[in-house]
């Protein structure tokens, strides 16, 4: 299995068209699977182009593709699956993340694909707009990319281990202000957190039915992560904001989870090992922070 994660650095509009129809173009003249996430304008400008040979390509809209970046890695994980499933000969992808901040989410998102995707064949080609886009992002994209595209396709000296750079990188926890409305140990077993969590959410209306119930999956597997593998103090707390009902779980432990905890695709036909994965699909923010010796695993679902 080979997977290629490039960063292509242009300035003009004439440079991007140029490599993105060659690279869609050699692609489909071999018979192979190419998809394009980008924003309408970028994918107007490709569209015309690849002219009739547009027909061929799956567009992904971006404002829906680039939600979370845990979603969006298993819908690129699902489409190297299904095309090789297919015996598509190969897969080429391209992603444009629209940037808006905070930024540390997708920039982790662009380290992690490196891990995630390391076992499935294809090549995802990441443009990123040299004029459009603040120097911090485009240092980040040297650092989360190993092949680079810039004047010419090159090994990058510049790449850093998903790892390091995760670490280096932290996700910042979802703003809480006030007294939290929940503050209970987390014991032996998870199943009185979750009637808790479901009873409170249900009686005061802290979110719609549906959402209260990935609130408790959230819950339950946070929890039981902290008992399997954290210390023997442990704490729950829940803040309501404006916005979101966010839950934090507190332990002890003297390590935490794998700075790729959450991010990597869990292995077919395994059962167990899914908790952080599920979590990062399933809510709108997850961090995980060790401080002071503490772990502290906060997590968000948004209201509407």
């Amino acid at each position: 299995m080979v997977f290629t994660h490039s960063a292509f650095l242009y300035d003009t509009d004439d440079a991007y068209v140029s490599l993105l129809s060659g690279f869609v173009n050699e692609g489909l003249e071999r018979g192979e699977t190419v998809a394009v996430a980008a924003a309408p304008d970028r994918v107007s400008l490709l569209r015309d182009a690849l002219d009739g040979e547009s027909r061929s390509v799956s567009f992904l809209p971006a404002d829906e593709w680039y939600v979370r970046p845990a979603r969006t890695i298993a819908g690129w994980a699902q489409i190297l699956r299904t095309a090789a499933a297919d015996g598509s000969p190969f897969v080429r992808l391209v992603g444009q993340i629209p940037y808006a901040g905070p930024y540390a989410p997708w920039l982790r998102f662009e380290a992690a694909l490196n891990r995630s995707l390391a076992e499935l064949d294809g090549h995802l080609l990441c443009p990123y707009d040299r004029k459009g886009l603040p120097d911090s992002l485009l240092r980040a994209a040297v650092r989360t990319h190993p092949r680079l595209h810039d004047g010419d396709w090159c090994d990058n000296a510049g790449y850093e281990k998903p790892e390091e750079f995760l670490a280096a990188t932290p996700e910042a926890p979802w703003p809480v202000s006030g007294e939290p409305v929940v503050v209970v140990p987390v014991e032996k077993s998870v199943a009185g957190l979750r009637a808790l969590v479901r009873d409170r959410a249900t009686a005061e209306a802290w979110l719609p039915a549906d959402r209260v119930e990935i609130l408790v999956l959230a819950v339950s597997e946070i929890g039981t992560n902290s008992i399997r593998h954290g210390g023997a103090d442990r704490e729950l707390r829940v803040w309501l904001t404006a916005d979101a009902v966010v839950t934090e779980v507190t332990d002890d432990g003297t390590t935490g989870p794998s700075p790729l905890a959450g991010y990597l695709l869990p292995r077919q036909g395994e059962i167990g090992g899914m908790g952080l994965w599920l979590v990062q699909q399933l809510c709108d923010a997850l961090s995980i922070r060790q401080h002071g010796g503490l772990t502290r695993v906060r997590f968000a679902v948004r209201r509407g």
